[in-house]
């Protein structure tokens, strides 16, 4: 038993060796600040990273909105050898080795997305399930650099062509799904919206007399007004003559996937991406707000860092408002 600033927590092993480890990260984690389960089901010595992936996947994900994603990814893991190892025997070279080979197939922004997984498993391991492992392997290996930021930005002119080319003519209310596509594409411009946010709305979620939405869960898991620039204002009146959904854009995210990168090569854009859409508009709203607090606000970036790859100022801009 652990006894530290007011928190009570019981374990018991197989060995002493065992619950002096378990000991001394405990108490350095209450330390810290951290919470800890009180008791927990102790982890076999050879359960692998593998099985505490699956574990996690079925007690863990379902509670977060990625959890598709990381469903799949998880149970992926259970293929390579690594994974299989006994949780104790698993080295940093073993990970790294994994990071190396997975770098072959797919880009380093992903290979990092899967070792912040990784690292969340065995975090959440060591401090919930009780797994007699003192440090977390990946903090223990370098991180492929990601690529640069993207900067493509979207002229009026490739707007209309791709807009035209879904058949939507921004006059009358949508009706087909393609309608929709091409709808959802000229609110995110105006707005910095997900795609994700977009298809989430619905109609008691817009107020157009104090023009603004409000999504009640975003990527980073809260909620967060957004604001109506005249023309998303005129895009959301065109949409509420009639109101034949209870969704503003009553389509699939798959079918908005799968048919913009369909017309997005039909009209020659083929690097085009409809994600691109949040930086353009943070790029020209950037220009009407009065500060970067503002901006973030708006696009609900917790990170500068992060905003920083959406912002993209014109420098000849910048210098006007140094004249």
């Amino acid at each position: 038993m652990i006894v530290k600033k007011g928190q009570r927590v019981n374990a018991t092993f197989d060995t002493l060796q065992e619950a002096k480890e378990w000991a001394l990260y405990a108490e350095s984690s209450i330390l810290a600040g951290e919470k800890l389960a009180q008791e927990v089901k102790p982890v076999s010595k050879s359960e692998t990273l593998a099985n505490l992936c699956a574990r996690y996947a079925v007690e863990v994900s379902p509670q977060k909105r990625g959890q598709r994603w990381e469903t799949l990814r998880l149970n992926a893991y259970k293929k390579y050898i690594a994974f299989n190892k006994p949780i104790q025997e698993l080295q940093p070279l073993d990970l790294a080795l994994w990071r190396d080979e997975r770098l072959k197939s797919v880009s380093p922004a992903t290979v990092n997305r899967d070792l912040n997984l990784i690292s969340a498993v065995i975090t959440h391991s060591m401090k919930e399930w009780r797994v007699p492992v003192l440090v977390n392997p990946v903090s223990l290996i370098r991180r492929p650099k990601d690529p640069p930021a993207r900067k493509r930005r979207i002229s009026h002119e490739e707007r209309s062509v791709l807009v035209s080319a879904l058949g939507w003519d921004m006059n009358t209310p949508p009706v087909t799904q393609r309608d929709y596509v091409a709808f959802a594409f000229l609110l995110a411009l105006e707005t910095a919206m997900r795609r994700s946010e977009i298809l989430s709305l619905t109609w008691e979620d817009v107020f157009i007399e104090q023009r603004y939405v409000h999504l009640k869960m975003t990527k980073n898991g809260e909620e967060r007004d957004v604001p109506l620039s005249s023309n998303a204002l005129k895009l959301i009146n065109i949409l509420s003559i009639g109101r034949p959904s209870e969704r503003l854009v009553p389509i699939e995210p798959g079918y908005l996937t799968t048919t913009f990168r369909k017309v997005k090569i039909e009209v020659g854009l083929k690097d085009l991406r409809f994600h691109d859409s949040r930086r353009e508009a943070a790029t020209e709203l950037s220009k009407r707000l009065s500060n970067v607090l503002e901006l973030a606000a708006v696009t609900g970036h917790k990170s500068l860092k992060i905003l920083q790859g959406y912002y993209r100022p014109d420098p000849t801009f910048l210098a006007k408002k140094l004249e």
